[in-house]
C-alpha cells in the first residue's frame, strides 16, 4: 500500500479527499483510524494536520455520547491521547511514528530505561493555538527536521522535537 501511496501521491489525496468530503469517513471504525494519517505518506502533511484536527474537535467530546464508537480496549482513547500529543504510529511494528500538529504546547513522554536510552522525548508546539493547526518548520534536537514522521529509534534515543506552528499551511515534512 504505501509504495503505490508513493509512486501516484496525487490520485490518493484526491481520493483522501473524496472521502472525507462526502462523509464517508467514520471515525468510530477503529480500523479507520490510520486514515487521515495516509496524507503524510502521499505528500500532503499539512491536510493530516487538517483533518487530525477536525477529527479531535468532531468526534471527540465530555459529553455522554463523547466517542463516536466503541472504545474496545481503550483503542478510541489511545487514538486521541497520541494524535494530541502530535503522533501516531499507524502499523503496528514498522517503526514510525506519524507527525501532526499537537494540541498540546508541550508532551513530554517518559521513557523506561529498560527500552529506551533517553530519559524522555519532548514534543514542544511554538505559537500553537486553535487557529494555528499547520506546522511550517520543525528541529529535532535543534537541528533542521523537514521529515513528517518520527522512527522508534528517534523516540527511544529521547531529546526534543520543536515545531513551529502557524495558520496557514507549508509545504514542511511534504517530502
Amino acid at each position: 500500500l504505501f509504495q503505490v501511496i508513493n509512486n501516484s501521491g496525487q490520485n490518493v489525496i484526491t481520493r483522501l479527499d473524496r472521502m472525507f468530503d462526502e462523509g464517508l469517513y467514520w471515525h468510530g471504525n477503529e480500523p479507520c483510524h490510520q486514515i487521515a494519517y495516509l496524507y503524510n505518506k502521499a505528500g500532503a502533511p499539512w491536510k493530516t494536520q487538517q483533518r487530525i484536527h477536525h477529527i479531535l474537535n468532531t468526534e471527540y467530546n465530555d459529553t455522554p455520547g463523547g466517542l463516536s464508537g466503541n472504545d474496545d480496549a481503550g483503542q478510541m482513547s489511545a487514538w486521541y491521547v497520541l494524535a494530541a500529543a502530535g503522533i501516531h504510529p499507524i502499523c503496528p511494528g514498522d517503526g514510525r511514528y506519524e507527525i501532526t500538529s499537537p494540541v498540546f504546547d508541550r508532551v513530554e513522554f517518559r521513557l523506561d530505561p529498560a527500552y529506551a536510552a533517553g530519559g524522555s522525548f519532548v514534543i514542544e508546539a511554538r505559537d500553537n493555538s486553535p487557529e494555528n493547526i499547520y506546522i511550517q518548520s520543525a528541529t529535532l534536537n535543534g537541528k533542521k527536521y523537514d521529515k513528517c514522521y518520527l522512527t522508534h529509534d528517534d523516540l527511544a534515543a529521547g531529546g526534543t522535537l520543536v515545531l513551529q506552528m502557524g495558520v496557514k499551511p507549508s509545504d514542511w515534512g511534504k517530502d
